[in-house]
């Protein structure tokens, strides 16, 4: 279910990129629409990356209640690669939503949703 979010997140960043290349005379109301949607995203890739962290928790733990006994012990190298995976994805969820209040603090520019690149308004 997470991978699906995060794939989500993915497609979305390409349609908006595609979209903002594509139209760069950018209407209010679509650039509002746009925020909007990137605060959805961030706000799933965060439930996502939450959702991830307990599962790895439970790997990590175990949970005698369920009789689920630790898996890290037996299997270091799959979970230091999953908390490191979830690490670098939760960086990518903030940096994200740092674009999104840079993007809402300056209005005279257009940040392309999930990408890096800011353009002048003409």
């Amino acid at each position: 279910m997470a991978t699906n979010l995060i794939a989500l997140a993915c497609t979305y960043a390409t349609l908006s990129l595609v979209l903002l290349i594509v139209n760069r005379a950018i209407s209010r109301g679509l650039e509002l629409t746009l925020m909007v949607l990137d605060l959805v995203m961030v706000a799933l890739l965060l439930s996502g990356n939450g959702a991830v962290g307990a599962v790895g928790l439970i790997g990590y733990n175990g949970n005698s209640h369920a009789q689920w006994k630790k898996v890290c012990n037996v299997f270091d190298s799959f979970c230091r690669k999953g908390a490191a995976s979830i690490a670098v994805s939760m960086i990518g969820s903030m940096v994200f939503m740092m674009l999104i209040v840079l993007a809402m603090q300056a209005p005279q520019q257009i940040c392309l949703g999930l990408l890096w690149v800011c353009m002048l308004r003409a």
